[in-house]
């Protein structure tokens, strides 16, 4: 069996435009610098308390802010939000191969099953899991590590599939295969990734790969 954990923002779902404009309404409330898309594309990936405090500086961050996004991006997180081009194919492809497949988010799990159910995706998933669901996110390999013990999964055969550092740590140091995808938000750290893809569809070879 291959169980492959999947992250989401990024990943399987292109977030940066709701994610950006519920950032840029938090900065105008706040009265704090506005930025462009492109810096807060280097702001996501260690889930939405550090996201606000990246964007408003530490100095600057109060819960009040992070309050505020949270309510903002509950009611917004939908309005440009989509699948990543290419993932027809894969989901495709997961339908017709014994392959245990997981959503794994930095996101907190009621916004990450929301935006799940939402885009129609539930049915190509078993579970999705949160930062909120194993008392620690990644880059931690505690979630990874969790998930491996619940499907009684071999570590050979479990692969951490994500376009962020933190994706690629957490499965490193969980002691699962890696698979960078370049076509998301975030980059690599010194732990590289045992796969790089440049787009959805050859994720796939990788997952055959597992076999």
């Amino acid at each position: 069996m291959v169980l492959a954990i999947f992250d989401l923002d990024g990943t399987i779902l292109d977030t940066l435009q709701d994610l950006h404009n519920c950032l840029d309404e938090t900065m105008i409330h706040f009265g704090l610098k506005r930025f462009s898309i492109d810096v807060t594309r280097s702001f996501v990936g260690d889930g939405i308390r550090k996201l606000v405090i990246r964007a408003a500086g530490e100095e600057n961050f109060k819960d009040e802010m992070e309050t505020f996004f949270r309510s903002l991006y509950s009611e917004q997180m939908t309005a440009n939000t989509k699948v990543i081009d290419g993932y027809d194919e894969i989901f495709k492809y997961l339908s017709s191969n014994d392959i245990k497949t997981v959503i794994l988010s930095n996101k907190i799990s009621s916004l990450t099953g929301g935006l799940v159910q939402h885009y129609g995706i539930d049915k190509f998933f078993d579970k999705w899991y949160g930062g909120d669901s194993f008392g620690a996110k990644k880059p931690s390999p505690i979630p990874v590590e969790n998930i491996v013990k619940d499907y009684c999964a071999d570590k050979s055969h479990t692969i951490m599939i994500g376009d962020n550092h933190t994706d690629i740590e957490s499965g490193y140091f969980a002691g699962v295969k890696t698979c960078f995808c370049t076509f998301g938000y975030g980059t690599v750290s010194e732990v590289k990734p045992d796969f790089t893809v440049d787009n959805p569809h050859e994720i796939i070879n990788v997952l055959e790969g597992m076999k």
